[in-house]
């Protein structure tokens, strides 16, 4: 593999421990520890999930089995359970210990980057794509992520408790596309974050009304191109069933897997 590509490829792995770290800031209720080569994050609401209760390896000499004792150890126990997040690229060991240990895999999704900015699809010209400059903005922005993440399984009242600490979504780090209708309706959305030679995509939705106009092609790739304007290298995202085939057809290419366990 070319050494350009595999740095790429390692910057997007580890773009997901920096957007636990933003969305550690919108939780003023949370705990992040990362310590050692582990990040710990205790959510705002003690479930395993993204960005909630959960925990991935930071660096890969981190032995897998100290990794999840120290784990067991911030969590406390069966009583506040967690997530582990691993990728296919570096924690072969760690997927080992979790097996051993009881966690099952419960997502298994494509980790997709582009290392160019894409091509803007095509939409009915009754849709209009704005940026989120305002409070009322950012209610919608997840009123739209609550309805559209409820199809992949998260409940649509757990999804303000991502967003405790909205003035954060307003930081310069954090752009957020909504597309609307003629009567002003948030449609759908998509959200890039400017960490430095790596962006990262994240809560791109519809809301289930919305569905095959094309919109989450369409802020998708209005938010990865702004995050090519705000220097990024590349962007990356992981894609979950619902959303792989777009960002295929957009460019985004799969460089390996990412995997959530739990028990």
């Amino acid at each position: 593999m070319p050494k350009l590509a595999a740095a790429l490829e390692n910057l997007a792995d580890m773009n997901l421990a920096e957007v636990a770290r933003i969305h550690h800031r919108w939780q003023p209720a949370a705990r992040l520890v990362e310590q050692g080569g582990l990040l710990c994050h205790q959510g705002t609401v003690p479930i395993p999930a993204p960005f909630q209760n959960c925990m991935m390896r930071t660096d890969k000499a981190l032995p897998a089995g100290e990794a999840m004792d120290r784990a067991d150890a911030f969590f406390g126990g069966s009583s506040n359970p967690y997530a582990v997040h691993t990728f296919g690229r570096r924690d072969a060991d760690l997927e080992q210990v979790l097996s051993e240990r009881g966690f099952i895999r419960q997502t298994d999704l494509p980790a997709m980057l582009v290392d160019q900015p894409v091509s803007m699809p095509t939409i009915d010209a009754s849709w209009r794509l704005t940026l989120a400059r305002s409070e009322d903005d950012i209610t919608a922005f997840i009123h739209v992520s609550a309805q559209a993440y409820e199809s992949l399984g998260l409940p649509s009242f757990l999804t303000p408790s991502y967003f405790v600490k909205r003035d954060g979504l307003m930081d310069p780090q954090v752009s957020i596309v909504i597309a609307r209708g003629q009567d002003g309706t948030p449609t759908a959305a998509a959200m890039a974050l400017h960490t430095g030679e790596m962006g990262g995509l994240y809560w791109v939705g519809t809301l289930p009304q919305g569905r095959g106009a094309g919109l989450a092609a369409a802020c998708t790739a209005m938010a990865t191109n702004l995050a090519f304007d705000r220097g990024a290298r590349a962007v990356t995202l992981q894609a979950s069933h619902m959303g792989e085939a777009i960002y295929r057809r957009l460019g985004y290419r799969e460089y390996g897997r990412t995997a959530r366990w739990s028990r």
